[in-house]
């Protein structure tokens, strides 16, 4: 599900990577998987298959990469504070730079879509203050 970016992304905060970050797909597009697969196979931790990168078999990345997750959550383990994933794009800012009104809007919109198990670990910020102060 393109989850090959989470080898390059780390919370803000915390500076948490890999293992630690949890990403969970709420709108997922198919797309023309790339010709060179073993360019895009993750490099040290599939978070798809929360697994090292070396144990997934490349068929695996084959499907991965054939889909792109456009909306979607990753939430830090380690700290709990959780980012939306809009259009795409992974929006990983530190605290002082979070746009509240954004959180207010995806978890109006997505929050019901999120399985509770995931929703529990979505700390920072709280995700029911946000709809309740909405």
């Amino acid at each position: 599900m393109r989850f090959y970016f989470a080898d390059v992304l780390a919370c803000p905060v915390c500076k948490a990577s890999g293992e630690k970050l949890l990403i969970h797909p709420v709108e997922v597009e198919e797309a023309e998987p790339p010709e060179d697969i073993e360019a895009l196979r993750c490099r040290n931790y599939c978070a798809y298959h929360r697994r090292p990168a070396q144990e997934v078999p490349i068929e695996e990345c084959r499907k991965c990469s054939s889909k792109r997750i456009k909306t979607g959550v990753i939430v830090c383990l380690n700290c709990g504070r959780w980012y939306p994933i809009l259009e795409y794009i992974p929006v990983m800012l530190d605290d002082e730079y979070i746009d509240l009104k954004l959180y207010r809007k995806f978890a109006s919109k997505y929050l019901d879509r999120i399985p509770g198990s995931v929703r529990s670990l979505m700390k920072k910020p709280d995700p029911s203050s946000l709809l309740s102060d909405s």
